[in-house]
This record gives structure tokens, sequence and C-alpha cells, in this order.
């Protein structure tokens, strides 16, 4: 029997993470002597990995400095260790729909621009250990939307593209699924607006992890092995 397999972006789409992103960002800029972000600005800056989310955070005259940038990173990733799961949460309804999906057959797995330590760490502690087979964030492959870790999460779950979705609230979620050849569920609950989303290509829209569940279900049936 074919795996399906259903691939999941973390920030935005599994967790409410924003308000612990701007407080590492807010406290390397503090440490560093810059001012400070909104959460409106910081919404803004993530989606391509913590380089450019730093980057974006300096102040413009600063942004081509990479040896800047290094330091602000490093100084970010101290900070953001510090806070990462204050105030971070799983959205309303999510792990049940996820356990449901578990139960019925489906393969799960993590994907993430996020720094991998993160990813891993985050994932551990709001859900079971044993809901997802695969957890990846961003390490030494390409950052989102390019698809060659997506690609490979697919190998490693011994699903095929076409028997693969990918759940993501973004822009770069939507691109790297059309990249990898995989259908996509663009998550109204996350950091971007529908309309982003479809401009990007997402082939479905869900309201609520119930309707994302119904969706999955309906495009990509599988039964229990």
């Amino acid at each position: 029997m074919a795996t399906n397999a259903i691939i999941f972006d973390l920030d935005g789409t599994l967790a409410y993470t924003i308000e612990d992103i701007q407080t590492g960002v807010n406290n390397m800029l503090d440490r560093l002597g810059y001012k400070t972000r909104t959460k409106a600005e910081v919404l803004k800056f993530i989606n391509n990995g913590a380089r450019e989310l730093v980057r974006r955070s300096l102040p413009k005259s600063v942004q081509d400095s990479e040896l800047i940038i290094d330091t602000a990173l490093a100084v970010y990733e101290e900070e953001y260790a510090k806070c990462y799961c204050e105030k971070t949460r799983v959205y309303d309804g999510m792990t049940q729909a996820l356990t449901s999906l578990k139960k019925k057959g489906y393969k799960l797995a993590v994907i993430s621009n996020k720094q991998d330590m993160f990813v891993k760490t985050i994932i551990a502690k709001l859900f079971d250990k044993k809901l997802f087979a695969v957890v990846m964030g961003q390490d030494k492959l390409p950052p989102k939307p390019d698809p060659t870790s997506t690609l490979l999460i697919c190998k490693q779950l011994g699903a095929k593209p076409s028997g693969c979705i990918y759940v993501g609230d973004s822009d770069v979620d939507m691109k790297t699924a059309k990249n990898a050849d995989i259908k996509s569920i663009g998550v109204s609950w996350g950091y971007r607006e529908v309309g982003i989303l479809n401009t990007a290509g997402a082939d479905y829209i869900a309201e609520t992890p119930e309707e994302m569940q119904d969706i999955i279900e309906k495009i990509l049936p599988t039964k229990i092995k």
C-alpha cells in the first residue's frame, strides 16, 4: 500500500510563535544598541530563515554587513533560546486533527526555515514524541522555497510527491509545495493573508484545523495499515 504523507510548516501553521520570536529579536537588538521592532514589523521579516530575520530586523544601514549579521545572529540565538517557549502554543484543534490523521494511517512530518535545534525542541515540547515521523529545521540544506528538504522528507517517509500534501501559512510554503510538485493547503489562521496564499498558488485554503483534516482526507484518502 502506498504511503501517504502530510508535511507541515511550524510557525503560524502548527503553533503560534510570533511573540517569542519578537522577544528574541528585540532582546538581540537591545543588546546591540539598535531600535527594537514591533510585532507587525517582525511578521514582515519572518519566513526565510533566522539569518534573513536578523538581517531585516537590523537597521538598513548595516544590513549589507555580513560580519554584523554574523554577530547579531549569534546574539539572537542566545536570546531566543531563553524565551522560545514562553508564549508559543499549539493552535486550537491542531493536536486533535493531527492525532486523528496519524490514527488513520498518514505519516506526518515538519519542515521549517527556523533553526533545526529550535524546531526539534519546540515540537518535542508541544506534541507527543511519536506524532511526527520526521522533524526538520534549517541546517545545511537550502531554505524553503527550495524544495530539496521537502523532497528529502518525502523520500524518508517512503512517499512520492503525488502521495504528499504540504500544509503551511505563507507564500514561501505555497511556493515550496509548487517547487516540489506537491499539493498544498494554505491555512488562514497563520501569519499571512489568504490573498497572499492564493497568489502564491495554494491549491486549497483551510479555515480551521478540522477543515484542514477534511480536505486532506478528501484529496488524499488513506486507510489504517
